[in-house]
Parts: C-alpha cells; sequence; structure tokens
C-alpha cells in the first residue's frame, strides 16, 4: 500500500509539472507574438511620425504631466502621527491649507464644486467652464472645452439610466494642491431608457453598480474649472461594471462593451502573464521573497 500511495503521488507531480510547463509553453509562445506585435507597431508609428509628422488627434496627450497652477507656500505641515513604518507621513490639512496662495478658501471652493457638478459639469452654464478647459479621464484621450461640451452632452446618461443616483461624498479641497476638489462616488442606477451611445442601445432594464470612483476639479481664480477628472475606479471588485467607471463601466454592465481592451475589464498581457507564472514557479522550487 506505502509502493501504491507514492507511485500515485509521483504521477500526480508529474501530471502537475506537466501542466505547468504546458502553460508556460503557451504564455512563452503568447508573449513573443505579443512583443513582436508590439514591434512592428511601434516601427511602423515611428516611420509614419517621421515622414508625416504625428497625427492632431495625439497632441492632447502630451498636456500630461502639467505641472499645478497652484502650489503651497514651503513643505506641508505633518501632525504627530506617527505612520508608515513609523515615519512621520500623515498631513495637517488645516494648518497646510493655511499656508495656501489660492485666493479661493477652501470652504468656498467646495461650494464651486457642488455648484459646477449641479450643472451637469457645466452643460448648462458655460460660463463655469474655463477657455483651456481639459477633461481628463482614466482611458479617453483628453477633451477640450468645445469637445468636452459636443460630446459629453450628447450621452444623456441621466435620460438612459432615470433613476441614477451618484452617491456622492466626501468633498474637499487637497493641501497640496488648494485648488483642486476631490470627492468620491458609488453611482448606481438602471438602464430603462434608450443609451445616444454608438450606435445607441435600447433599454436592458439591467441594474448597474459603479466601484467607487474618485474624481476631482481644478479650479481658476475665477472660480472656473479648467480640469475635470472622473470615472478613476478605486475598487475594481465593488459594482457590476468589471471594474470599468463612467460610460466604459456602464456599457459593460448592460452587457454592451466596447470590442477594445480599454473597454473591457482589465487582463494581464501574455508578458505580464508569463512574469507572473514564472514567478510562481520559483517559489514552488523554494526561490521568491521570505525564502
Amino acid at each position: 500500500q506505502p509502493y501504491a500511495m507514492t507511485a500515485v503521488s509521483a504521477l500526480g507531480s508529474v501530471v502537475d509539472w506537466a501542466a505547468i510547463t504546458a502553460h508556460l509553453g503557451v504564455d512563452l509562445m503568447s508573449a513573443c507574438i505579443y512583443v513582436a506585435s508590439a514591434g512592428i507597431i511601434k516601427v511602423l508609428t515611428t516611420v509614419t511620425d517621421t515622414i508625416f509628422g504625428k497625427p492632431s488627434i495625439d497632441a492632447p496627450w502630451s498636456r500630461l504631466g502639467r505641472p499645478a497652477r497652484y502650489g503651497l507656500s514651503g513643505d506641508p505641515v505633518f501632525t504627530e502621527s506617527r505612520l508608515f513604518d513609523g515615519r512621520q507621513g500623515e498631513i495637517d490639512v488645516k494648518a497646510t491649507l493655511a499656508k495656501s496662495t489660492f485666493p479661493v478658501p477652501p470652504e468656498e471652493l467646495v461650494t464651486v464644486a457642488k455648484d459646477f457638478l449641479a450643472s451637469g459639469f457645466g452643460l448648462t452654464d458655460g460660463s463655469k467652464i474655463a477657455d483651456d478647459f481639459l477633461f481628463c479621464p482614466p482611458v479617453v484621450m483628453p477633451l477640450n472645452r468645445d469637445d468636452f461640451l459636443r460630446i459629453f452632452g450628447s450621452f444623456k446618461i441621466t435620460e438612459a439610466l432615470p433613476d441614477m443616483c451618484e452617491n456622492a461624498w466626501n468633498f474637499h479641497v487637497d493641501p497640496l494642491e488648494p485648488n483642486r476638489v476631490w470627492w468620491l462616488s458609488r453611482n448606481v442606477g438602471t438602464h430603462t431608457g434608450y443609451l445616444p451611445f454608438g450606435p445607441g442601445y435600447a433599454p436592458t432594464n439591467k441594474r448597474v453598480e459603479w466601484p467607487v470612483q474618485a474624481n476631482s476639479m481644478l479650479f481658476n481664480e475665477k472660480k472656473q474649472c479648467y480640469q475635470l477628472t472622473v470615472g478613476y475606479a478605486c475598487d475594481k471588485q465593488i459594482g457590476n461594471t468589471g471594474g470599468l467607471g463612467a460610460v466604459f463601466g456602464l456599457l459593460q454592465a448592460v452587457g454592451k462593451p466596447l470590442p477594445v481592451p480599454e473597454g473591457r475589464p482589465w487582463r494581464p498581457s501574455p508578458v505580464y502573464r508569463l512574469l507572473t507564472r514564472l514567478g510562481a514557479v520559483a517559489e514552488r522550487l523554494g526561490f521568491g521573497p521570505g525564502r
């Protein structure tokens, strides 16, 4: 009997390693194809840009990484709390904001932000949007003022989801960027109306539950919004949108996802999947963190 158990255990181990080897082989081939394809695309794009110049559609991406317009006078003020492995790191928000050079007080700026939100992000009152306005969602490339008003205004999400509730909370001014207001939202609604996005989608009567999303607005001295960020999911495990925010999340929840990777729930790339599997194999062999 001990010999039989040993034989069964050995056979199971062989089958297990055969499966691991097969998956590694598939991941390796997928990764090679992925890298080769990306290389070809990079070469073609570089050659085309060199001959004809960069397309205008790529221009908004060059604005990313912009410097803060209104910073602090000096370093932030910290509390006496010892966080992060015993190091100082919790900001004293009130004391830090007191060093702000931005002319609009924090309490007033929060009210301005709520008014801007109530106007449908300026759709019902264009004077609230600055001329240099930029809409910066997590996936779609940045939109300028005119494009935002035209495109965002055409979605009519509140008509597609008449019962939608934003469940917004935690409006506050960023102590390190005192002209920015942050807030969180946990939108829910039911798709009972026509959604005029892309080809248009008839009501599905499906419940849509977005994950918690982090959003922000940046304002100038005239209290006009010059940058809006919405739809950044904080926890992809929440809701039924596959971790997607905004319109992409809505389309995923009603079963009409866009036919592109950016419009679907996150999946690891072939290269990342290969590296993850190799790491798991290394751990099994006794290598890795803590070994």
